[in-house]
């Protein structure tokens, strides 16, 4: 548990206040001070008409920078400012704590100052903002709120007062970790060796961070939407709109100045100002999925929104996901179980991996047994549905990822299930030790297979999504072969929670605990009132999703819990893996820790 999370709730108290602070890092050798231009050498003239002003000359944008076009420095800089590599494709050179040598590819500006430019707060350390418009002000940031003992266990400083930063003295703080006002910036600062012209691309690019609000924003509103693909059934539609649209509409009935109290944090007077209105739209996909992105496009340009809420599709979700990407948009945890599995992109959040992740605990747990033999020789039998390919996927990179040898894999058809003597002709010829059988429970009468007697010793996967309400049918002779993938909290602890949550959702919906919808937008407007709140008044899209990192975990119903942390973008990080107990009326019983990826 990182320290952030470890002192949640004091954490609490700092919510909006991370929104606004920057820290201080980096550092460098001493370099020369940038020169002050040189005065004129003869007075200028004065006008003939002195009483007719002129008005000031626009201020036109370079055309190039550090030696490059401007639209190319410009992506240039934020590749140093994310990466750490400069524009010879080299590793920005920094060093750390006094001496200790660093390379920007490990330690680069984002890893604390954060995507949007607005820092964080991680272990005691304040990061300070560093995007254009916190930059360009000269402010004295306090903590009113938090008494001296407070302050000393969470080792905060208040920022010492300073001067707006200029180009000039924005450099000589990245080069030495001294700001304008003679504050040295703290030891975890690196302090970057810069070359001029490198100097002025990371200035050109810190000059546009974060400078402007998003789209979406708008007088006193906030404009969001949610997706909802078209096969998906009246009922799971409202399911998940319901809750939405009465969360919308509580928010919006607050006065402003009530609003604004609710928003306050720690900050006092400096952090108000940060409530605004909600408005919502509902965007319908019609037809194939390859025209989705042309119509996710048409409504975004006929209605600019700050983010889409939920979402919600039977289908794989990644035309959405991709056009998200492509238009910066973020997304904030879909209803979809076949998500877009990325280590890069950056604009969805999701609840899990979704099907994929089962296949992963799956690996995990079987590289672990004690016992080898059941390892020996996995089989994999894969429905060819969207479903079952991404559960045989995620075992698959897993278990290549775990330095496994490759296993075999049949195809199953579509539709149709998997017969008792199909399944037992597959045991004959494959002598697996495990087979992981991706399809739903269709199967449960071929398991009839496993009783015979040269196949007694085989161990079975199922998925606990694919088999949906009928989990705990699987026939009673082979139950203690057959391992299910679990991705939520153990059946058993889940009433308490849900039972929370219905009290919270009371006022918002009907629960549906048979399809899970409710409680995973309930759960989403959980984090986004949160999020809202730490971001006080800095309205940038990737500041969003950067509070959402720096929220503390959630226990929440369905999942055992989602835990955040900067640009990781799937909450509920692990599996469990159940059998089912015996009896006619049986429950589920855990066989493994929660098997994380």
């Amino acid at each position: 548990m990182s320290a952030r999370r470890a002192r949640s709730p004091l954490r609490s108290l700092l919510g909006s206040l991370l929104g606004i602070l920057l820290v201080a890092t980096p550092a460098v050798a001493q370099v020369k001070p940038a020169p002050t231009p040189a005065k004129s050498a003869t007075p200028q003239a004065k006008s003939a008409t002195p009483q007719a002003k002129s008005a000031p000359a626009p201020v036109k944008a370079p055309d190039t920078v550090g030696g490059f076009p401007a639209a190319k420095a410009l992506a240039l800089g934020e590749r140093m400012y994310r990466e750490g590599i400069l524009p010879s494709g080299e590793p920005m050179s920094s060093i750390v704590s006094g001496d200790v040598q660093v390379s920007g590819t490990s330690f680069s500006c984002v890893s604390c100052h954060l995507r949007g430019g607005l820092g964080s707060w991680e272990g005691g350390i304040v990061t300070l903002p560093t995007n254009a418009a916190r930059l360009s002000i000269a402010r004295y940031w306090k903590f009113p709120n938090l008494s001296l003992e407070e302050r000393k266990e969470l080792k905060l400083q208040n920022p010492a007062a300073r001067p707006a930063y200029t180009d000039e003295t924005l450099a000589h703080l990245i080069r030495t970790g001294r700001d304008p006002g003679g504050t040295d910036m703290h030891p975890v600062m690196p302090r970057y060796y810069l070359s001029d012209p490198d100097m002025a691309i990371l200035l050109n690019y810190l000059a546009s961070l974060s400078a402007k609000p998003s789209p979406g924003v708008i007088g006193d509103t906030l404009h969001f939407a949610t997706v909802i693909t078209p096969e998906v059934s009246d009922d799971d539609q409202q399911a998940m709109l319901v809750p939405i649209k009465n969360y919308v509409q509580r928010h919006n009935q607050f006065s402003s100045g009530f609003g604004n109290r609710m928003y306050l944090g720690v900050g006092g007077n400096e952090m108000s100002g940060a409530y605004r209105k909600m408005a919502l739209s509902v965007w319908r996909l019609q037809g194939a999925p390859e025209t989705w992105s042309r119509q996710l496009e048409a409504f975004l340009a006929k209605d600019p929104v700050f983010a889409l809420l939920g979402g919600i599709s039977y289908g794989d979700w990644k035309p959405v996901h991709d056009f998200c990407e492509r238009a910066q948009l973020p997304c904030l945890f879909p209803v979809t179980d076949l998500p877009m599995v990325s280590d890069t992109d950056w604009y969805t959040q999701y609840f899990s991996k979704g099907y994929y992740q089962e296949g992963q605990a799956a690996a995990r747990y079987l590289n672990g047994l004690d016992d080898p033999t059941v390892a020996s020789k996995v089989l994999q039998l894969v429905q060819d549905t969207p479903q079952g390919r991404a559960l045989a996927l995620g075992f698959r990179e897993a278990w290549a990822e775990l330095g496994r040898t490759p296993i075999k894999e049949l195809p199953l058809p579509a539709s149709g299930a998997l017969s008792t003597s199909g399944l037992a002709a597959i045991l004959d010829q494959e002598q697996p030790s495990t087979v992981l059988v991706w399809t739903g429970d269709s199967v449960f009468p071929a398991l009839d297979a496993m009783t015979h007697k040269a196949h007694t010793a085989v161990q079975v996967f199922l998925s606990a999504r694919l088999l949906g309400a009928n989990v705990t049918g699987v026939p009673e002779p082979v139950r203690t072969r057959v391992w299910i993938t679990y991705p939520y909290r153990e059946p058993r602890l889940e009433p308490k929670y849900s039972a929370y949550a219905d009290t919270l959702l009371a006022g918002l919906t009907k629960r549906h605990p048979e399809t899970r919808i409710s409680t995973r937008t309930y759960a989403m407007i959980q984090v986004l009132r949160q999020a809202l709140m730490d971001m006080d008044r800095h309205f940038y899209r990737d500041n969003l999703l950067d509070r959402i990192g720096m929220q503390r975990d959630q226990i929440l119903p369905d999942y055992l819990r989602l835990s955040f942390g900067p640009g990781q973008r799937y909450a509920s990080k692990g599996c469990y893996i159940m059998q089912v107990g015996p009896g006619a009326v049986p429950v589920l019983l855990r066989k493994s820790e929660w098997v994380i990826h």
